[in-house]
C-alpha cells in the first residue's frame, strides 16, 4: 500500500495502513487544517503581549503566552531545581550532570535531541548545524587543516559531517552518543546505523568523535 501523505510504498500499520509513519500522519493532518492553523497563528502574532513578572527573578517581561511565568528557560530551570520533589524524580546520572557546570554547558552546546542545536556560519563561511559542529569546523579552519564539510558519502545520498582530505578520513560527530540514547531517537537512530553501514560497505576509513578533543586527537594521529 502507498502512504497517503508521501506516496511511498510501505507495509506499516500506522493509521490503519494509511500512513508509513507518525510523521507522515501529522504532516497530512497539518496540510488538511492549514487554513485553520494560519488563522490561529495570525491571531497569536497580532494580539497584544501580556505583561508578566518572572516567578524566579521578579523581572518584568512581555509575552504572547498567557500562562508563561518565567522570563527565560534559565529562570525556569533554576526555579525547578529549588524544588526537592523535582530533584528526587531525577535519575542519579542526571543529578551528577546538572551539578557539574562543564557538563551542563556541553549539553546546551550540542543540543539534547539528535545532537542538533544552534545553526549558523563560521567566520570562513561554512554552515554548521550544532555548536559542537561549529567548534570542530573552527578548529580545522584555525589549524589550516584541509577538510570538506557535509560531503556526500560515495555511492550514497547521505552526507558525512567532516571529510579530512589529506588523511582520507571521514568524521562523524556524535555529540549526544546515539548508541546510549537509541530508544528515544527512533528513526533518527535507524538513519545513523544505515550511514555507518555505508561506510563499512564502501570500505571507507571513518571515525566517530564525541567531542572536540577527540577530533583534535584524530587529526594529530592521522597527519
Amino acid at each position: 500500500m502507498n502512504c497517503e501523505n508521501c506516496g511511498k510504498e510501505h507495509e506499516g500499520s500506522y493509521g490503519s495502513g494509511r500512513f508509513c509513519s507518525p510523521k507522515c500522519a501529522r504532516g497530512f493532518s497539518t496540510l488538511a487544517r492549514r487554513e485553520e492553523i494560519n488563522i490561529k497563528v495570525k491571531k497569536t502574532l497580532t494580539k497584544d503581549p501580556y505583561k508578566k513578572t518572572c516567578l524566579e527573578c521578579n523581572t518584568e517581561f512581555k509575552t504572547k503566552r498567557k500562562h508563561q511565568i518565567f522570563c527565560s528557560p534559565e529562570c525556569a530551570r533554576t526555579y525547578k531545581f529549588k524544588d526537592p520533589k523535582f530533584i528526587e524524580k531525577m535519575s542519579n546520572s542526571l543529578k551528577i550532570t546538572y551539578q557539574d557546570q562543564e557538563k551542563r554547558k556541553r549539553l546546551r552546546d550540542i543540543g539534547r535531541i539528535g545532537g542538533f542545536g544552534k545553526k549558523g556560519f563560521t567566520n570562513g563561511g561554512i554552515r554548521y548545524e550544532s555548536l559542537l559542529e561549529k567548534y570542530c569546523f573552527e578548529y580545522l579552519e584555525e589549524e589550516n587543516i584541509i577538510f570538506e564539510p557535509h560531503k556526500n558519502i560515495p555511492n550514497s545520498s547521505k552526507k558525512s559531517d567532516i571529510y579530512l582530505v589529506k588523511q582520507n578520513l571521514w568524521i562523524e560527530i556524535d555529540g549526544i552518543n546515539r548508541e546510549k540514547r537509541k530508544k528515544w531517537l527512533g528513526n533518527d537512530y535507524v538513519y545513523w546505523l544505515e550511514k555507518l553501514e555505508i561506510y563499512k560497505r564502501e570500505k571507507l576509513n571513518y571515525k566517530i568523535v564525541y567531542n572536540l578533543e577527540e577530533l583534535k586527537d584524530a587529526t594529530v594521529k592521522k597527519t
